[in-house]
């Protein structure tokens, strides 16, 4: 089975998504764990709101640097490792200037259906637009 690689708008939805220092520092707690983490766990250990803790949680697992799964009345919560290391990789080909470019969606010419944007490329999707996106904890 062939691994497809990322294209750049999900380079740059992960990135978007790393870039809130609560949902960092989600992701070093779960780096850090061996297993996975409950929501209640998560929240006592960072300090955060089970609102601002389901927010951030559902902006990580869109992303999909976090699984979620149900176990009875909990949700566990763990670091999706192949996703966060995939990514490293892509970087440290552009550092190390052996990096390919991605395109923004296969087959896509860039321009999206609203047209042309700046240079032929569509904006990525901000993650964090004030909406009210919750999972359930």
């Amino acid at each position: 089975m062939q691994e497809t690689q990322p294209t750049s708008r999900e380079t740059v939805r992960i990135l978007a998504a790393l870039s809130d220092e609560n949902r960092f520092r989600i992701v070093e707690l779960l780096a850090h764990e061996e297993e996975e983490l409950t929501c209640g766990a998560i929240g006592r250990a960072l300090d955060l709101s089970p609102s601002l803790l389901s927010h951030h949680l559902a902006i990580l697992a869109e992303a999909g640097i976090v699984g979620r799964r149900k176990n009875g009345l909990w949700t566990m919560n763990a670091l999706e490792r192949p996703v966060i290391e995939r990514q490293i990789e892509i970087l440290l080909g552009l550092v190390r200037g052996n990096g390919r470019a991605t395109t923004l969606a296969a087959g896509s010419n860039g321009a999206g259906a609203g047209g042309s944007r700046m240079n032929g490329q569509e904006p990525a999707a901000d993650l964090d637009d004030g909406a009210t996106t919750t999972v359930d904890c």
